[in-house]
């Protein structure tokens, strides 16, 4: 009977450690995913302030240009969500 229950003993703390390293690996992965979508998070917020930048130099270089594709997206806007 103590044979037995030194063996369920050793096989709790077996179960126990395999728990705990199968966790660990878990938390190892989920971090390495976190770091790699904050990274493309920042990534895409830099592409964002790029684009934004070259916007308002080509506005500012050419702004009737820039002018008419705005009317031009405008009315194409218009007669793509307007109603018959």
């Amino acid at each position: 009977m103590e044979s037995t229950k030194r063996q369920n003993e050793d096989n709790i703390e077996r179960m126990s450690q395999s728990a705990h390293k199968a966790v660990d690996r878990a938390a190892s992965v989920a971090g390495d995913y976190a770091e790699r979508i904050s990274a493309k998070g920042e990534e895409l917020m830099s592409m964002h302030e790029d684009w934004l930048e070259t916007a308002r130099e080509y506005v500012r270089e050419k702004p009737f240009q820039a002018l008419g594709i705005a009317i031009a997206a405008g009315y194409l806007l218009h007669l793509i969500t307007s109603r018959d």
